[in-house]
């Protein structure tokens, strides 16, 4: 497996791409970054975006990238696939003619540029030779992680999430290679991240303590940049796991 790490940020700031997750150049997790990390020849490799929950920061270039996909006048089509809940969000909310033209009906219903197809949680479906699994996760809307498994590598990226116990017993005897994981919160703010679904280190550790087989490599994602260095020093100094922070742009191999 190779991910691009187009986004990685809490918050769209100067230098700061949004949530945005690119595997073997074709299957994209979340589309909060794509249009300004991506030229338009990488864009139009783009087959399938996994959508974990319908917050703006992870949908916001879906619409950019179908606009720039009709602007080149070729015949491609994009899969968005994710829990029937999420898709009716973005159906309802984005893609409506208001905020932005349905490009799931442009230029027809059998031509669209977007596809939305729903998933079931726990139901694998086969991309690529990539096995991916939608699990529910806990945050103020309905939301889920993937599981990506592939011959004998394993990964899970959860998207934005709280405290979530139950996902985690059903991972638990999954070693993963690789676990992506949000923390956008210092400790000192818990009960903001509790209450509005989201991971401080002190959580997150907890969160890690449920798996049988600890992940071998743990990645930090969707961090608020006012608390990066705050959030640094705590995992530096409390982390039993291999951690890393993203900041966009690097390229992780499992």
């Amino acid at each position: 497996m190779k991910i691009k790490v187009l986004g990685a940020s809490g918050s769209d700031i100067p230098g700061q791409h949004l949530t945005s997750f690119l595997l073997d150049g074709t299957i994209l997790f979340d589309a909060g970054g794509v249009t300004n990390s991506l030229n338009f020849k990488e864009q139009q490799k783009i087959k399938n975006i996994f959508i974990t929950h319908a917050h703006l920061d992870h949908i916001r270039d879906i619409p950019f990238l179908a606009d720039n996909i009709i602007m080149s006048r070729k015949k491609l089509q994009i899969n968005v696939l994710s829990i029937k809940e999420v898709l009716d969000d973005i159906k309802n909310h984005l893609l409506n003619y208001r905020l932005w033209p349905d490009f799931t009906v442009i230029p027809n219903e059998e031509e669209s540029i977007i596809r939305l197809e729903k998933i079931k949680e726990k139901v694998a479906v086969t991309i690529n030779g990539f096995k991916i699994t939608a699990y529910k996760v806990n945050h103020t809307v309905p939301a889920v992680g993937y599981l990506v498994q592939k011959e004998n590598k394993a990964l899970f990226y959860t998207g934005d999430t709280g405290p979530t116990e139950q996902t985690w017993k059903s991972l638990s005897d999954i070693a993963l290679d690789a676990l992506i994981i949000e923390v956008s919160f210092p400790d000192k703010l818990k009960l903001i991240a509790q209450k509005t679904g989201h991971l401080t280190p002190g959580l997150l550790f907890k969160e890690v303590s449920l798996l049988k087989y600890p992940p071998k490599k743990i990645y930090l994602t969707h961090i608020k940049p006012f608390y990066r260095k705050q959030i640094e020093k705590e995992i530096n100094k409390k982390s039993p796991y291999k951690i890393q922070i993203l900041h966009g742009g690097e390229i992780i191999k499992i």
